[in-house]
């Protein structure tokens, strides 16, 4: 199973989908603030991320998806927000492997992560 970074400042939905991927076989890692999640980044190197935009300013969430670009370019980025639009027209677009609107059920998730649960995509 994967390696996992969830990042997201809902601490209860932070918990949450923590529980559920570790219940799926997964290694994870949840940081609620970008401070915790560049740390946990560089200590775990995950497979993949799983990252809201708002953290709390839209500008966090692309900061971190440019900074973990950059330091894994094989690295699986989804983008799990109840903003998608604040991607729209900006650079990190292309940067993103997946962009899930919140709500989401919890067995789309667990699939859209299953499905690179095999490791960082080659690039």
């Amino acid at each position: 199973m994967a390696r996992l970074l969830l990042v997201d400042d809902d601490t209860a939905g932070l918990e949450l989908r923590k529980l559920i991927l570790e219940r799926e076989g997964h290694q994870v890692s949840a940081a609620a603030d970008v401070a915790a999640a560049r740390s946990l980044f560089l200590e775990t190197r995950p497979d993949s991320v799983v990252l809201d935009l708002r953290l709390p300013e839209t500008e966090d969430g692309l900061a971190l998806i440019r900074e973990f670009r950059a330091a894994a370019p094989g690295l699986r980025i989804i983008v799990l927000s109840g903003w998608t639009p604040d991607l729209d027209g900006k650079p990190q677009a292309r940067m993103v492997d997946e962009l899930l609107a919140k709500p989401v059920r919890s067995a789309h998730l667990v699939s859209v992560v299953a499905a690179g649960a095999t490791g960082p995509k080659p690039k």
